[in-house]
């Protein structure tokens, strides 16, 4: 695992705790800890600082269908106001993270939405804390109404 990243596994109350350093990506380091400590399903809380933000909001078309924004960037760096997730496999069994959060920019607006893997890098720390979840398997699998991959919760085998 990367010198950048501490994590220390509570064993008690099978809790991860840690923090990330500047340069880590938000999602690679979350996908680091769960990696070292053998974990594919967990849900997660962070907060810090993120040298820009890469994030997608909700949108409408005019017969009322969502959809994804196009990215948004930040143009500075941001605090992470609240930032929760869960980290589960893709359709190909491979990890993956789902994050949403809250930022506040270095012009006081405060903004948010869904974060974009590998575009998220550490300014100064983020500080965050993983629940894993052992007898959970989630993975993606297509919704049954919109057709787009989401995490299904099953019982583990």
């Amino acid at each position: 695992m990367d010198k950048r990243i501490q994590a220390v596994h509570d064993r008690k109350s099978d809790r991860i705790a840690g923090r990330f350093m500047k340069g880590i990506d938000l999602f690679e380091g979350i996908k680091g800890v769960c990696k070292k400590f053998g974990v594919e399903a967990a849900q997660f809380q962070c907060l810090g600082s993120l040298e820009y933000a890469t994030y997608v909001q909700p949108d409408q078309n005019e017969d009322g269908t969502l959809y994804y924004s196009s990215e948004n960037i930040t143009d500075s760096p941001v605090e992470l106001l609240s930032g929760t997730g869960f980290v589960g496999l893709d359709m190909e069994g491979e990890l993956e993270v789902h994050f949403h959060g809250m930022i506040v920019d270095c012009n006081k607006n405060i903004t948010g939405g869904h974060f974009i893997d590998g575009k998220n890098p550490v300014a100064v720390t983020i500080e965050f804390i993983l629940f894993p979840l052992n007898g959970i398997k989630m993975q993606r699998d297509l919704d049954e109404i919109y057709g787009i991959p989401v995490f299904q919760f099953r019982e583990k085998e």
